[in-house]
């Protein structure tokens, strides 16, 4: 890969990316932009080899132009001018133009990640996953604006034994849960979350897959800080049942252990 064509893969990340589009340009993360390249190098490389792998590349290469169709019907539906004078793209080729990269590129981008996908969907098969369905309460140590606690590792410890007991003596979930639960995305719906253990933090997920059903946990201490939790449910499930979140999950962890362990790379960055 010379490093024309790095260039090249990071103009497409950027055009379909706003997150990358706004770290290559912004001069604070200058310092950090070598390494983002290692990164994003492995895995232009890995769709590479991934594509010589799985080939069928006049299958692939119709779903992407039926893919760059949609793009272009999104960037005429959603596009606005940034500037009063400044009109907004006609087609695709207009919307590329002095980017960087060609349409055809674009075209050979898409069909390299519909490759690379092909290969780590055709892993799911027979695969299963811990699906957990769980009530918990967090404890957070309430970082400030700097990333200091408000609440000490003690203070948060005390208020999830506090939780527990609560818990034990029947006490009502769904309302402890609000009172106490300092996670916004599952306080106000009993502390219920529901999905694949592996979405977790490692300590948390741990829980989830070992903890008797329907009992209260000790406080389990993680970055966020402390949960107490109750396991509802839990089962194998296929992966190829899963939703499409769940299966995305996994195929990006599927994505990253070929990088880690399977591809042997030489960057001369």
């Amino acid at each position: 890969i010379s490093e024309g064509d790095l260039n090249r893969y990071l103009n497409i990340l950027a055009f379909l990316d706003f997150q990358v589009s706004m770290m290559l340009s912004d001069p604070s993360m200058q310092k950090q932009l070598t390494q983002f390249k290692r990164i994003i190098l492995k895995g232009y490389a890995a769709e590479l080899v991934i594509a010589k792998e799985v080939k069928r590349e006049d299958e692939f290469r119709k779903q992407a132009q039926k893919e760059m169709q949609t793009l272009e019907k999104s960037l005429k539906e959603h596009s606005v001018p940034l500037d009063k004078g400044e009109k907004a793209p006609k087609n695709l080729e207009e919307a590329i133009k002095g980017k960087g990269f060609t349409k055809a590129e674009l075209e050979d981008f898409i069909v390299r990640s519909l490759q690379r996908n092909e290969y780590f969907k055709s892993q799911l098969k027979g695969m299963e996953y811990d699906k957990v369905k769980v009530n918990h309460i967090l404890v957070a140590f309430n970082l400030d604006e700097e990333g200091k606690k408000k609440r000490s590792d003690a203070d948060a410890k005390k208020r999830a034994e506090e939780v527990k007991k609560k818990l034990e003596s029947s006490g009502d979930f769904k309302k402890l849960a609000k009172q106490y639960s300092d996670d916004p995305g599952s306080k106000d719906k009993g502390g219920e979350i529901e999905g694949s253990a592996d979405q977790f933090v490692p300590e948390f997920a741990n829980a989830v897959r070992t903890l008797p059903l329907n009992k209260i946990s000790d406080p389990i201490k993680t970055e966020y800080g402390y949960h107490v939790v109750k396991v509802v449910e839990r089962s194998k499930e296929s992966f190829e049942k899963a939703s499409e979140e769940i299966k995305q999950q996994k195929l990006q962890q599927l994505n990253q252990e070929y990088i880690d362990k399977k591809l042997k790379v030489k960057i001369l960055l």
